[in-house]
């Protein structure tokens, strides 16, 4: 079971007008999906990116439990 845990971000209303515009054009149901989204597509580039450069998992920068939990809720 996924756990979701309450967060606040301070963005710049720039940031928030087009998060917003999103939105209302039907890309997400709400803001907070839209933000979910976009934070687990930069952790799978950010994961994938380590990958190439090293040749393998980074283990040693990313504990295993929250490894298996990025595998889990990231690439499934």
């Amino acid at each position: 079971m996924i756990v979701i845990k309450l967060i606040s971000v301070n963005l710049p209303e720039s940031y928030l007008n087009m998060l917003e515009n999103l939105v209302v054009a039907g890309r997400f149901p709400n803001r907070s999906e839209a933000i979910r989204v976009s934070i687990r597509d930069l952790i799978k580039l950010e994961y994938l990116i380590d990958e190439r450069i090293d040749g393998e998992k980074k283990s040693s920068i990313i504990e295993s439990k929250v490894q298996n939990e990025v595998e889990e809720n990231v690439f499934t």
